[in-house]
């Protein structure tokens, strides 16, 4: 017999949401699906995820600040997947709703504390620009007869095969980035 988990509770937090294109319509979505919904202020960026969300209890005692205070505005959305996930996705696209940073919340990230976590979730995103650049601009610099582009193309489907491998030998967001603007600059 197979244990039953129960789902946690519908809940997005928005954080910075003046910032977002389009974000005033985002309250009026989610209460129209029935999610509840909780703006989260910079004070609270010290908090874990879990307890923002309410999925853990707050704990007590002194919170350490942020060393960094994260300026993109971000929606961190639990209990929400499947059928209810798209459709609050297709809302936001309906709407035109501007919003890079979107996260599930998870049982690992729910000990995050959630200023560090959008942080994190920014320079994944970041990363994945960066490297979508560089495939384009490789795939695109392939057809280019010239030596330099060659190696450049060597070069740039190097580093994106080190993206696949382990996370210590991957390059960072300024090497793709360095290789796509050399690529670049062949056009």
């Amino acid at each position: 017999m197979k244990a039953k988990i129960a789902p946690k509770p519908e809940i997005v937090l928005l954080y910075q949401q003046e910032k977002i294109k389009n974000g005033d319509k985002l309250p009026e979505i989610l209460e129209q699906m029935g999610i509840r919904w909780k703006a989260v202020t910079q004070q609270e960026l010290c908090f874990t995820t879990g307890e923002l969300a309410e999925y853990r209890r707050k704990e007590d005692g002194e919170r350490q600040e942020l060393q960094q205070i994260p300026q993109t505005p971000a929606m961190a959305m639990g209990g929400i997947a499947g059928k209810r996930l798209d459709q609050l996705l297709n809302a936001l696209n309906r709407e035109q709703i501007d919003l890079p940073v979107k996260m599930v919340i998870t049982p690992h990230n729910e000990s995050w504390v959630f200023g560090e976590l959008i942080e994190e979730v920014c320079k994944e995103h970041e990363l994945f620009l960066a490297m979508e650049r560089l495939k384009r601009l490789s795939m695109r610099a392939q057809t280019l007869e010239n030596e330099e582009a060659q190696q450049l193309v060597k070069l740039a489907k190097d580093a994106l095969a080190r993206m696949r491998g382990r996370e210590d030998k991957q390059p960072d967001r300024e090497e793709l980035e360095s290789l796509a603007d050399r690529l670049e600059n062949l056009f």
